[in-house]
């Protein structure tokens, strides 16, 4: 596996840091316009995905609709 990893082309890399990056951010500016732990959810975003993303927005509109 570990061969296999660095035979990635270098797009594909770019491509996951900007997916990563913005979804970071994306997470990171939400959560602190509404008050919910920003570093937490920046940093969540930043390590995987979807993943953060879906439980971010489904935790927030059931909290919203409260």
């Amino acid at each position: 596996m570990a061969q296999s990893v660095k035979q990635l082309p270098k797009g594909i890399w770019v491509g996951i840091t900007i997916l990563l990056t913005s979804q970071a951010v994306l997470l990171f500016r939400d959560a602190k316009k509404t008050g919910r732990n920003p570093w937490v959810w920046g940093g969540a975003g930043l390590v995987q995905f979807p993943l953060p993303a879906i439980a971010y927005f489904i935790l927030n509109r059931r909290n919203q609709k409260k």
